[in-house]
């Protein structure tokens, strides 16, 4: 159970770290190639967008595990406490409708007979020749949408529970 707690805290902040040192790495090495060697490599290109893809969607889900989305809070701030929160989860709801939608169109996007059949022009799973599908592509989208929830979810039940209780002190125990 420790492991699936860590899990659950630092999954979305490891992947996020993951992704970024990938894709400053590879576009690194892609400059050291391109400019020292005079030679470019014909796939970073194409994985650092792919990377990039996944940086966001799963980056999504992380903004809303530590409540750091941007927010224009200029008229909400002003409403008195109970209705700051009432107006925070029905908020959170409507985003969470709508990662909803995300997942079930990203589902059947990325197991469309279209998507599944193409793959990569340059990326190879590698000690094989077998092109990279598409589908680890569209599979972000899903992917992000269900972790996006899944934190959604845990907001909407935390502002309820803590909906009696101070701005402030709800702040404290959620950092």
């Amino acid at each position: 159970m420790k492991i699936l707690r860590i899990l659950d805290v630092n999954f979305e902040a490891w992947m996020v770290s993951i992704l970024l040192v990938c894709i400053t790495a590879l576009i690194g090495l892609q400059v050291v190639c391109r400019y020292i060697f005079e030679s470019s490599l014909s796939w970073s290109e194409e994985l650092v967008q792919w990377c990039f893809i996944w940086f966001i969607w799963v980056g999504v889900s992380y903004g809303f595990q530590t409540r750091r989305h941007v927010s224009v809070t200029l008229l909400i701030n002003k409403l008195p406490p109970i209705l700051f929160k009432i107006i925070t989860i029905l908020t959170n709801i409507i985003i969470l409708w709508f990662m909803y939608k995300l997942l079930i169109y990203g589902l059947k996007q990325a197991t469309s007979t279209m998507i599944t059949q193409q793959s990569s022009i340059v990326l190879v799973w590698p000690f094989t020749d077998q092109a990279v599908g598409m589908r680890w592509l569209y599979a972000s989208l899903p992917f992000g949408a269900l972790l996006s929830m899944h934190r959604l979810i845990r907001l909407i039940i935390e502002d309820i529970y803590l909906i009696n209780r101070p701005i402030n002190s709800i702040n404290e125990n959620l950092n």
